[in-house]
């Protein structure tokens, strides 16, 4: 056993120790990698969504969104699909990269903050009214981090994790959690 713990932990420092090397490897890319600090990005994400922590429903985002130096703003429309129910919202945002508060520093690595409003119209067969779309629509506000790398000047993966706050509410969603992962791209025709 003490045998097989010593294997394991030199496997854990040889592991360690080439991340640490690719670790330096990507910093002294770190350069060639930065993303351009003013263009418009697209973004195509897809994840999962929770009201309640007991039912969670898949989610599609299809966004654009304007950088301009270590902040930026952009809007996006999500469809979240539940077993009896469909959300789908439009969302005005605004972030700020965490990790460049004060200068633009060049790293792959980016840390958005961002808060946003807009709307979302549930479309339920238990919700039927006569305002717009014959559903329960409400005003919502949200905040969320992503975590975006990018690979590089022009592409990137990113994780968005958000909460959301709907007002304005007459059925059984008040609130949402979500999780989605994407990619976050230069928009050639809007390229600098």
């Amino acid at each position: 056993m003490i045998y097989t713990t010593i294997l394991n932990f030199k496997a854990m420092k040889a592991i360690y120790f080439c991340l640490f090397l690719l670790l330096g490897h990507f910093q002294t890319q770190a350069q060639a990698f930065a993303r351009s600090w003013d263009a418009w990005f697209g973004q195509l994400q897809a994840g999962a969504n929770t009201p309640d922590l007991k039912h969670f429903g898949p989610s599609y985002t299809l966004g654009i969104y304007k950088s301009k130096n270590n902040h930026g703003y952009g809007l996006d429309f999500t469809n979240v699909i539940f077993s009896d129910a469909r959300l789908i919202s439009g969302n005005i945002s605004a972030s700020q990269d965490l990790m460049r508060l004060r200068r633009n520093r060049r790293t792959p690595f980016y840390l958005y903050a961002n808060a946003g409003i807009g709307l979302s119209h549930l479309r339920s067969t238990l919700v039927q009214d006569n305002f717009l779309l014959n559903g329960d629509d409400m005003l919502h506000v949200n905040v969320g981090l992503s975590p975006t790398y990018f690979f590089s000047r022009d592409f990137a993966l990113q994780l968005k994790i958000q909460y959301q706050k709907m007002g304005l509410v007459d059925a059984n969603i008040d609130q949402l959690i979500s999780a989605n992962l994407g990619i976050f791209f230069i928009i050639p025709a809007l390229k600098p």
